[in-house]
Parts: structure tokens; sequence; C-alpha cells
């Protein structure tokens, strides 16, 4: 025992190690993904299609799309982040206005936010996340660097954060929204902001969404129905699909029912079995050995996610990683927590594993931003130019 200790301590000390454990995070998660849509979607599929590869071929396209992307966000230097970042919130805001536009946006599932551009649909919510994190690291390593008082970079991120959240609120998404408000106040915590000021913009955040709720009877059932999906007022409407979520967790044990065997996909869980549900399925059908590897999966991108943040020397990649991992952790724990039974119900996929292009996509996009920084990182660059060629990636 004494003997292997060193060796697993060096393997993640290694200079490369963040970069590996992230990449094979997300593959673990994007593989997954794949697998259970394709299983979850395949009765749907074929009832419309007449084929039970039609949705998956179709998420497939969208990995292909999110690798191209992906890539162009790795190579991209710091630099050159840094010049696009208030271009990325101006296109970040004007797809959002987009939605609001007759013959362009759409409303599906109460929610009006997608816009239909040709024969592709978007949801530019998934898009403004990473947006609104690289301008407000661009804002925050300004106020790092003493080109703004901290006050200043406070009110210009809330503001930006804000005006954005008004306009997804206003599509009615309202689990984007609370993501938005988790990005940003932990970039707020790791540029230091004070606790007591941190707990006032929560506390606003919440008092908004709770508002919001009280002003739309039923936005606060849906919000309510997750206490009790079980209850005859709640299990033949909003209570159904938390209902039979629990079912498919229950049923799948330990080693699951096997692929392809769920019940709950079945009309159960609605159109969502492979999109905001699709935990579900996994555990109903890999069991609990199938959620234990998706949760070690995020584990492994939280913890890459926050090594880099804490190892890197500049403040712009400081902020924009700690602002991506905290997204794509959030955004999971509330999917999962929908899916358990601990939060309620809001709309958002599983990132890198539930069904959607928007949401896929810009998941690969912002993880391979981490990628990129983590590759760019004195001792790993070294590492990597020093071996052959054919393994490498040269980076600027």
């Amino acid at each position: 025992m004494s003997r292997l200790a060193p060796n697993r301590k060096s393997l993640l000390t290694h200079p490369t190690a963040p970069f590996y454990i992230l990449l094979s995070g997300m593959g673990v998660l994007i593989f997954m993904g794949l697998l259970m849509v394709l299983s979850a979607s395949g009765v749907s599929a074929y009832s419309n299609s007449g084929s039970s590869f039609a949705i998956v071929l179709r998420q497939f396209f969208w990995f292909t799309g999110g690798i191209l992307l992906g890539y162009g966000a790795f190579r991209l230097p710091t630099k050159g982040w840094r010049k696009i970042a208030p271009a990325l919130l101006l296109g970040s805001v004007m797809m959002l206005g987009l939605v609001f536009v007759d013959g362009i946006g759409l409303e599906i599932n109460g929610n009006r936010n997608w816009i239909r551009l040709g024969p592709i649909t978007i949801q530019p919510s998934e898009f403004s996340k990473i947006a609104l994190i690289i301008w407000g690291a661009f804002v925050l390593a300004r106020v790092e660097r003493g080109e703004f008082l901290r006050n200043q970079g406070t009110l210009a991120l809330l503001t930006g954060f804000g005006f954005v959240s008004l306009l997804v609120l206003g599509g009615k998404d309202i689990g984007t929204a609370m993501v938005l408000a988790l990005i940003l106040l932990g970039m707020l915590f790791v540029s230091g902001e004070r606790i007591s000021r941190l707990f006032l913009i929560g506390g606003f955040a919440l008092a908004v969404i709770s508002a919001l709720a009280l002003l739309r009877p039923a936005l606060l059932n849906r919000l309510t129905a997750f206490l009790d999906p079980f209850a005859a007022a709640n299990y033949l409407g909003l209570g159904w699909q938390p209902a039979h979520s629990r079912m498919a967790l229950a049923t799948g044990g330990i080693f699951g029912v096997g692929l392809g065997g769920s019940r709950q996909k079945w009309g159960n869980l609605g159109p969502a079995a492979h999109t905001d549900f699709i935990f579900a399925v996994i555990g109903e059908e890999i069991g609990l050995l199938g959620t234990t590897i998706v949760l070690l999966a995020f584990f492994m991108i939280a913890w890459a996610g926050i090594k880099i943040a804490i190892t890197t020397r500049d403040p712009f990649s400081r902020y924009a990683v700690a602002g991506v991992t905290i997204w794509i952790i959030a955004q999971a724990s509330i999917n999962i927590g929908s899916v358990t039974g601990v939060f309620p119900v809001v709309g958002l996929p599983l990132p890198l594993v539930s069904y959607g292009g928007s949401a896929l996509i810009s998941s690969m996009f912002g993880l391979a931003f981490i990628l990129g920084v983590a590759r760019r990182e004195p001792e790993a660059k070294e590492f990597f130019d020093a071996r052959p060629k054919i393994f490498s990636w040269r980076t600027r």
C-alpha cells in the first residue's frame, strides 16, 4: 500500500491531470447521453417518424457540431476571448430578443424561449449562459487589475445578468433564470465579494422568482406539485412526471432492468423521457450503477474545473473557468434534484446527457474553453509540447 500511494498522488498532481480528468468526465457523459437518448427516445421516435433512431441521429449531429465549435473554443487564446467578450453579450441579448418576434420566436411546452432560423430551432437562453460568463470574467478581471472599482464591477455584473435574466423570465424560463443567478453569485464569490452583499443579491433573486410564482398560479402549482406528486390533486396533472420519475428510480435497483427495458419511458414521463427526465431512465435501466457513473463523471468535471481555476494565474481565465464549472454543476444538481424529488421541476436538461442541440453544443463549448485554459497552463503546455507532434495540440 505504501508503494502505491505516491503513484496515485502523482497522477492527480501531474500538470496534465485536470485536462485529462475533465476530458474523461465529458467523454463518459456524452457517451452515456447518446446511449440513453437512443434508449429513451426510441418509442416516441418510432411513433413520429417510423425510425427508432431518428432522435439519436439528430443528437449525434449536434454532437458533431459541438466538436467543431468546441475545437474553436479550445484553440482560441485568452487574448481573443477578452476581445470578443462584449460582442458575445450583445449577440446573446439580440438572440434573446428574437424570441419575442412573431414568426421567429416559438413557444414550446408553455415557454417562449426558442427561435427558428430556417430549418434549425435554437434555444438562445442556453448560449446566454456562456456569453454572460465570458463577459462577467472580462469585467471581474479588469476589477482585479484595478481598471474598475469593485462596486463598479459588481454593478456592471448585476446590470448585465439582471437584464438577460429579465428577458429569460419574459419567456417563462424560470429554470435558466435560476442557473444565471447561481452563476452570478458564484463568480462574485470567487472574486472576493462580501458575503453580506452576496446574501442580499441572492435574497433579491429569490424574491423575484417567488413573486413571479405567486403572480402566476399555474407556475406556483408546478413548483409545489413536487412536494407530494402522488396526491390526488397532483398525480393526474403536474405531479405525473415527478411521480413516475421516482417510480423509475425505485424500479431500477442496483443494476437496473436492462438497456431498453424501461417501462416509464412509454409515455409516463411524457415527451421529456429523453430530455429533462433522462436521469430517471438511466436509473431504471442501469440502476444505481448507472446513476453513480453519471454522478462520478460530474464530480470529475467539478474537480478539474476547481483545480484549474485555483492554479491558473490569469484572472480572466480563473473567473471564466469558475463560471463554467458553476454553470454545469449547478444545472446538473437542479436537474437531478428535480428527477429525485428534491427540487421542483423547472425544465432544465442534464448537461451533456439530455437530448437537445442548444444545450449540448453550449455545454461542450463552455467545457472546451476550460480544456483550452488547462492546455495553456505553463507546466501542462511544456509537457504537451514535448510530446511527439502526432499526439500534441499546438496552441499560441
